[in-house]
């Protein structure tokens, strides 16, 4: 068990920090960094999927899904940002960013889990 621990808290220390970089690089006037990192993070997640379909072993996911994705994508990060957007009263904004994050992670899962498909 300890070892399973150590896997996910590698993973998600390595994701967390990553994040961190992607949105004090690139969260300016909107929040690129977070729907970037959201979008990445689903489309690694369904890579992740599809080669655990193929086999992938338990420490693999448990570092790379459960540890990696866990830390590097936040839905508590989107959370306080479209709410300070609202606040601010730029819906269009909001509105764009909330889709975008929808609809992109969902595309995004989709195209990496079909991928692993054709390798």
């Amino acid at each position: 068990m300890l070892n399973k621990l150590l896997l996910v808290g590698a993973g998600g220390a390595a994701g967390s920090m990553l994040r961190y970089l992607c949105q004090r690089l690139w969260n300016q006037q909107f929040p690129w960094g977070t729907l970037g990192v959201n979008v990445a993070g689903c489309f690694l997640i369904g890579l992740i999927w599809g080669f655990a379909a193929k086999g992938l072993s338990e420490p693999y996911r448990l570092l790379l899904a459960t540890g990696f994705c866990g830390g590097f994508t936040t839905f508590s990060a989107f959370s306080q940002e479209g709410l300070h957007i609202m606040m601010e009263n730029r819906w269009l904004t909001f509105a764009l960013y909330a889709a975008g994050s929808v609809f992109a992670g969902l595309l995004a899962t989709y195209a990496g889990y079909e991928l692993t498909k054709s390798i």
